[in-house]
């Protein structure tokens, strides 16, 4: 089923749809992750984001760091099982 952008009506290709849907999904992992270091206090990354001066700048660079890191790292992942046969490719 193709699906088409708000803005301009056109149907966005498939290829760019995987990439950007497994790239935001492995961010989403990463923030998790990342937000779960900080809520458990891993090795006191907690205690320090807390007694931080830069709160904005510290949530940042954590959280854009994790993101990108596991979104490509997601992303490779289902580039490398994505199906070779044109019949299991269409399915996707």
């Amino acid at each position: 089923m193709p699906v088409s952008s708000a803005i301009t009506g056109q149907v966005m290709p498939k290829l760019i749809r995987f990439v950007v849907i497994n790239s935001i999904i492995g961010m989403l992992i990463g923030w998790a992750i990342a937000a779960g270091l900080l809520w458990m206090n891993i090795s006191g990354l907690g205690d320090m984001f807390m007694h931080s001066d830069a709160k904005p700048v510290v949530i940042a660079l954590l959280f854009m760091s994790f993101g990108v890191t596991f979104g490509f790292a997601y992303l490779a992942t289902a580039v490398m099982l994505m199906p070779t046969g044109k019949d299991d490719f269409d399915r996707l």
